[in-house]
């Protein structure tokens, strides 16, 4: 499920996210792949949905 717009989607139509930390980068970081360490939050393809994860991950790098 896409973590912005709520909608049920098929995994591959998903990216995944990461919190960074322990030496993956700050922020949100994108794991295409699937494998890196952590819960992951998924946003799907739309470009509204994108814009607004990348902002959310920029206003919690502030705090």
């Amino acid at each position: 499920m896409c973590c912005i717009c709520r909608r049920r989607l098929a995994k591959a139509d998903l990216l995944r996210h990461v919190r960074g930390g322990n030496g993956i980068g700050e922020g949100f970081v994108p794991d295409p792949k699937g494998r890196l360490p952590g819960r992951g939050l998924y946003v799907c393809g739309q470009a509204e949905c994108r814009e607004r994860f990348l902002r959310y991950g920029d206003r919690r790098k502030k705090r």
